[in-house]
């Protein structure tokens, strides 16, 4: 594998949508006797582990322990040498499957269900529209929000000062307390200012009409947002929960201030990029006490102006947030995208509280992880994650640390100990089973493109910052020169030396490293917060959106018709097979098309009616 010049690393994307034709992951419940474990590794069971001595043992697919069988979890044997009960539990025959966590997996209740909105009501917000815009998607998305009747919310606002207000049930009036002092962060009367949305929804929705009106004159030009954003994580402290944090403008007073940087776009190839380093590094020390405390921050930047992303996006990169972009902020453009995001952001598939740890067999190692976590000093195999949805990935860097065997397997298993929305404590159990081969031939055809590329498009990322563009782009070259070399030398000797020889696994490999190569990161025309922006994407999406974003996809839109029913854009491809971008334009057929990737593009030919065209983005 170190010859092939490809990365060994794996992959994680555990709280992802399954795919319409997939099976719905079980749901085991072993009562007190919770998860069946090997007693050495600690390893979970899983379709792999060995079973001996009439079924009373099993031995450790990872480790090789030998350990009993509790007596409430024995089955006889068959006569093919398996469990007799195999196909009747999903850990003994599917790669994954959730299991009901005990009191031991406990350090403290469930957590509710609890989001904070932190709204600008700064002259720039309210001047721009984006105060009024916030205040009426969060109205139009309180429904939306999971968690049933225990959900928790709560609304501040800022400007020059923090506003907490108090919504009670058969409270006619909210009652604002203000934090005055900017620059000494508290959240005053934390249990009281968290209303249950079940009782006091009319209430909230009243507020959140009258919060626009209430700031328009009054509303100064200062912006304390960083401020404000440690007290809501004070708030949270004792319950853990989301802070969804709506900004305007650069935080310019209080504690954790921010300085206008140079906005220089010519930025040279050879010249370190300074400004996409965070200019305050106490973001970082609040974002990990957020993290500690289950607190995840989202952002929703609606700026007229530089914001200064590359500091900001330290809180959401921490603490398992999303990053949002409007610049420059338009209501009339930007507010039903607003509405969209804020909608799937509070109603999509999400684990709160959660910890990662990925086991490997005998032999493997995992030498790092890049994605968006939290991971304390003290814990060198786990990863907190205040919040995962469906939507956030993160690759693990494997490294051989011993010998293989040829014609063995190697096994890989990650684990995610979570609380869902409805406070049930679970564990989503993933094992992948890998052959081990010293055939370079099956080390290229088992390749997994995705992968790769989602682990050279974040070792980018975390290589431009305070770096330069020459050295992300030397790194690129690297990787696929080594990889072709390698595949060249062991698979193609007997190819002509002028000829461009690609393993099928891996032959749009130039393609997407072009593509990268060309993408808003290394480009040298792009402002310091989308290229910021756009690295804070790379970091945490995950493998098809990265290749979305590199690499556009080409929808006809006459397909996306289907009788008078219009399908979304975001189909997979079984359901609308997307058109091979060649030659520019070349192959866009006289009717019309979406190209995909980060905004979509609509391209139309003359003579086609405006009205059919319109129809499917209606």
């Amino acid at each position: 594998l170190n010859s092939s010049g490809m990365q060994f690393a794996l992959a994680l994307q555990p709280m992802a949508l399954l795919d319409p034709e997939d099976d719905q992951i079980q749901l085991v419940d072993l009562g007190e006797l919770g998860p069946v474990r090997c007693g050495r590794c600690k390893a979970y069971m899983n379709p792999y582990m060995r079973w001996t001595d009439g079924g009373k043992a099993f031995q450790c697919n990872f480790c090789g322990h030998t350990n009993a069988c509790p007596d409430q979890y024995f089955s006889y044997m068959g006569p093919d040498g398996q469990r007799r009960d195999v196909y009747e539990r999903p850990e003994l025959c599917r790669g994954t499957y959730e299991v009901v966590a005990t009191k031991e997996y406990f350090v403290r209740p469930p957590m509710p269900v609890t989001h904070v909105f932190l709204i600008d009501v700064s002259s720039v917000a309210v001047n721009s529209g984006a105060t009024a815009a916030t205040c009426l998607c969060i109205e139009q998305v309180l429904d939306s929000l999971l968690g049933g009747d225990s959900t928790m919310v709560g609304i501040v606002t800022f400007d020059s000062t923090v506003h907490f207000f108090n919504v009670a049930k058969g409270q006619t009036t909210p009652q604002m307390l203000v934090m005055a002092d900017v620059n000494d962060v508290y959240a005053p009367m934390s249990s009281e200012l968290l209303a249950r949305l079940s009782d006091s929804r009319e209430q909230l929705q009243e507020l959140l009409g009258s919060i626009p009106s209430m700031f328009g004159a009054a509303a100064g030009p200062e912006c304390c947002a960083a401020a404000a954003i440690e007290a809501c994580v004070e708030l949270l402290k004792p319950t853990g929960g989301k802070i969804h944090a709506f900004m305007s403008s650069l935080p310019n007073c209080g504690a954790r201030a921010l300085k206008l940087r140079d906005g220089n776009i010519n930025v040279s190839d050879k010249e370190k990029q300074t400004g996409l380093l965070p200019q305050d590094l106490t973001y970082m020390t609040m974002a990990s006490q957020a993290a500690d405390f289950n607190v995840c921050i989202d952002l929703f930047l609606l700026a007229q102006h530089y914001i200064d992303v590359a500091t900001l996006s330290t809180l959401t990169h921490t603490t398992g947030g999303s990053l949002y972009h409007y610049l420059p902020f338009n209501p009339m453009m930007d507010q039903d995208q607003l509405l969209n995001d804020l909608k799937w952001n509070v109603s999509r598939g999400q684990a709160l509280e959660a910890i990662l740890r990925v086991r490997c067999s005998a032999g493997l190692d995992v030498e790092g992880y890049l994605g968006d976590f939290h991971k304390p000093p003290n814990s060198p195999t786990d990863l907190y994650l205040p919040a995962i949805d469906c939507d956030k990935a993160m690759v693990a860097k494997l490294a051989i640390v011993d010998k293989l065997s040829p014609n063995s397997e190697v096994y890989l298993q990650c684990a995610l100990l979570y609380t869902t929305t409805d406070g049930r404590r679970l564990v989503r159990i993933s094992t992948l089973a890998l052959p081990v081969s010293d055939q370079m031939g099956a080390v290229f055809k088992g390749a997994d493109f995705d992968s790769q590329l989602a682990y050279l498009a974040r070792q980018v990322a975390v290589t431009v910052p305070g770096g330069t563009s020459a050295a992300a782009k030397d790194l690129i070259m690297l990787r696929i020169t080594a990889t072709l070399a390698a595949y060249r030398k062991f698979c193609a000797t007997s190819s002509s030396s002028v000829q461009l020889i690609l393993p099928e696994a891996l032959k749009l490999l130039p393609l997407f490293s072009l593509a990268l190569h060309k993408s808003p990161i290394l480009r040298p025309d792009v402002r310091p917060d989308e290229r910021s922006l756009w690295l804070a994407s790379m970091i945490g999406s995950s493998c098809g959106r990265i290749m979305g974003l590199l690499h556009p996809r080409l929808f006809a839109v006459h397909h996306l018709l289907v009788s008078t029913a219009v399908r979304p854009v975001n189909l997979p491809s079984c359901c609308c097979e997307a058109i091979h971008c060649q030659r520019g334009a070349t192959n866009i057929q006289p009717a019309g098309n979406l190209l995909q990737g980060g905004w979509i593009c609509l391209f139309r030919y003359q003579w086609v009616d405006p009205q059919y065209m319109l129809s499917p983005l209606s």
